[in-house]
């Protein structure tokens, strides 16, 4: 019997511009409010209810990198998302930015667009490393 371990389907590209934003529902400690919310934030503000206004933030879907397993279970290895804290004191966090951690830690990256780049053209290259084990791991264990 042969068990395929099947990629995780890919979440659907954020296709509004990051510009663009709705006014929607939220709860603050109870209390019915309305606040600008960007058009790609996938978080319901009513549900999340935050203890203060200033707690509301902002995220995009989650993208995962799974890593399959030997016993056909996959692993999250790491996940991204964008994000944004409209209210926080650091200036660079009221403007999106992509976070990527590993799902285990509270520890992350922050990362403009520029990093994001450079980021993607890493796992690139890493994806070719790990394509290229492989290869030599099927030659010897062929």
């Amino acid at each position: 019997m042969t068990t395929t371990v099947q990629p995780p389907a890919m979440p659907e590209p954020i296709e509004a511009p990051l510009t663009d934003e709705r006014i929607v529902p939220a709860l603050i400690d109870g209390q019915s409010v309305y606040l600008p919310c960007p058009a790609w934030c996938s978080i319901d503000h009513v549900r999340d209810n935050q203890k203060f206004l200033e707690d509301v933030w902002h995220s995009g879907p989650f993208s995962d990198l799974e890593v399959p397993r030997r016993d056909n279970t996959p692993g999250l290895m790491a996940y991204a998302r964008i994000g944004m804290d409209p209210f926080s004191r650091d200036e660079r966090m009221r403007r999106p930015f992509i976070f990527v951690e590993d799902g285990n830690s509270s520890e992350g990256s922050y990362m403009d667009a520029e990093h994001a780049e450079t980021f993607a053209d890493n796992l690139v290259a890493f994806a070719e490393k790990i394509r290229s084990m492989g290869r030599a791991l099927k030659a010897v264990t062929a």
